[in-house]
């Protein structure tokens, strides 16, 4: 098992939820909900509290950690009533063992992105890491994602830290307000994306970033995923 805290973002981001709301509905703090989103809390924590959230079953939230397909939002809770805890630890272990490469794609890491002010940049190997497939459901075509290396600190109020990888699908839907890799002459820079009266308008999340409006911008993909991945 592992990127656990992402099916956790995925599931909120699945609701339209921020994590502000995940904390009102689990009672986990906002705080340690990022921690977890991002990776930096490796062992599956507060089950029931997410689950409750979820409207799901603790069980079907472990599984889905354990590689089972996701709850659906339609999908009635199915409580798991007398189900020995020996049964059940053991159903787990066998979903963790049936996890395997099949599983995962390995994602090339091409470069950096500028997270604040656009600078330029050229495409570079910096080897693969393992995405988990369920991470990029989303995803059109699998095959073409790529990760960039993030540069800056415009971006943490996203919880995407300096030198965190974000995974990137180069032939995104355009949605107002979620983060692009964008395009600006010869620079690049990942910002959230807006569009108004005609104009480009990229924002940061610190707030010591200024926004800014372009005429003319090329968009080279959408942010789909970024964490603390280990390369190989």
């Amino acid at each position: 098992m592992e990127n656990w805290g992402f099916k956790i973002k995925y599931l909120r981001e699945q609701r339209h939820w921020t994590q502000d709301d995940l904390e009102e509905k689990s009672g986990v703090s906002r705080e340690t909900i990022a921690q977890i989103e991002t990776g930096r809390i490796k062992k599956p924590a507060y089950i029931n509290e997410f689950a409750k959230a979820f409207d799901i079953s603790p069980s079907q939230l472990s599984a889905y950690f354990y590689g089972s397909s996701i709850p659906s939002l339609e999908e009635p809770v199915t409580p798991m009533v007398n189900v020995p805890t020996k049964v059940l630890i053991a159903e787990l272990h066998k979903r963790s063992e049936l996890s395997n490469e099949s599983d995962t794609i390995d994602v090339p890491i091409i470069g950096y992105i500028a997270a604040g002010i656009p600078v330029p940049t050229e495409q570079q190997d910096l080897g693969k890491i393992p995405v988990s497939k369920l991470d990029l459901s989303g995803v059109s075509k699998m095959s073409g994602v790529f990760g960039l290396i993030v540069s800056g600190d415009s971006l943490i109020g996203d919880e995407i830290q300096d030198r965190y990888t974000v995974i990137v699908d180069p032939n995104p839907e355009i949605i107002d307000g979620k983060i692009y890799i964008v395009q600006l002459g010869t620079e690049y820079v990942a910002r959230h994306l807006h569009r108004e009266d005609g104009y480009i308008v990229l924002t940061s999340s610190n707030g010591k970033y200024e926004r800014m409006k372009v005429s003319e911008a090329e968009i080279k993909g959408r942010v789909v995923l970024s964490g603390n991945w280990k390369k190989h």
